[in-house]
């Protein structure tokens, strides 16, 4: 796990580097304040927050809680982080909020300070150097955030539940236990803020897994097919996630586009006479990635949590916070 000490003495280095000032300094906020640093930049101090990344997946959350931090402060704000995005790096101080990376290249907008420096290489978020957050890790992930018992289980369990080598489950929870994710008593390990842990995973699951469990797209053969959806019964196998599947479940968010989860052959959603392959369509068939004996047609919460916020749509990130308001 990526420390924010380190995010913040890299950004502390790389400053004083580029810009040749020395009063830059950082230091932790009050407990009772909604941020965690105080910056002082050339006698300018902001109210500021540290992530390890921005990107699309997380950037409309950001720009949520940045936007909630404003009404809560007079400080300027800055967010600071590993990488931005370059959506994030000029969107955000769109927003009136400054940015940082760890390299050194910031957008700094705030009188009298406007400092913009680009060019620098990114520094890669340190997480993926580590066991929890690639594509065996995330799906081991995946199984503790589904249900809290599962993070008691032994090893063995959890190897014959996820498919992930026993190698691997003992690195990744020994990896969330340096961090603040797993806690190890006498009684058992317990898991520990699981919202942080479910959007640092959703995350990555957007950026590095999700991409790679795409098998075909498809669009819907006529309107009246489109319209009726819902009514679309889908082969074994297979259950809605993303949007169809938040509509499934609170009837609040009417979809646009579909994501459907399969352990079984495309072909069979074909046999429907309801969808068509087509390049671009609105509906995406990936692989599913984890083990059930059920028959829901909906994909688990949490993943249609991580579909919502990975789409970047406001729309999709208000359906997700939804979801979170009624407990995942």
């Amino acid at each position: 796990m990526v420390r924010e000490e380190e995010i913040i003495n890299d950004v502390v280095y790389n400053l004083r580097r580029l810009t040749n000032l020395e009063d830059i300094i950082f230091k932790a906020a009050e407990q009772s304040k909604s941020y965690g640093y105080n910056l002082t930049i050339n006698g300018v101090t902001f109210a500021c927050d540290v992530r390890p990344q921005v990107n699309k997946a997380n950037y409309n959350l950001i720009v949520q809680h940045m936007r909630s931090l404003k009404e809560q402060t007079d400080k300027p704000l800055m967010l600071v982080a590993n990488h931005f995005s370059p959506e994030s790096f000029d969107g955000l101080p769109e927003e009136g909020v400054s940015v940082v990376e760890s390299s050194g290249n910031c957008n700094i907008v705030a009188a009298p300070l406007f400092i913009r420096i680009s060019g620098q290489k990114a520094m890669l978020p340190k997480e993926a150097k580590g066991k929890a957050f690639n594509e065996a890790g995330l799906k081991v992930i995946f199984y503790l955030l589904l249900d809290e018992i599962n993070i008691n289980k032994p090893y063995r369990t959890i190897h014959e539940e996820t498919g992930v080598s026993l190698g691997t489950i003992k690195n990744v929870i020994e990896e969330l236990g340096r961090g603040k994710f797993v806690l190890t008593t006498e009684n058992g390990r317990f898991l520990k803020n699981r919202k942080e842990l479910l959007d640092v995973w959703q995350t990555h699951y957007n950026q590095s897994l999700k991409p790679k469990l795409l098998l075909k797209e498809m669009e819907f053969v006529d309107a009246d097919c489109r319209r009726d959806w819902n009514k679309i019964i889908l082969p074994d196998g297979m259950c809605w996630g993303g949007e169809g599947g938040a509509f499934l479940i609170d009837r609040y968010l009417m979809p646009e586009l579909f994501d459907i989860y399969t352990e079984t052959p495309s072909v069979k959603l074909i046999m429907t006479k309801k969808v068509k392959f087509q390049e671009k369509g609105r509906i995406k068939l990936y692989q599913k990635f984890w083990k059930d004996n059920t028959d829901e047609k909906t994909a688990p919460k949490i993943l249609i949590y991580a579909d919502l916020m990975g789409s970047g749509n406001s729309r999709c990130i208000e359906a997700a916070q939804r979801l979170i308001e009624n407990g995942i």
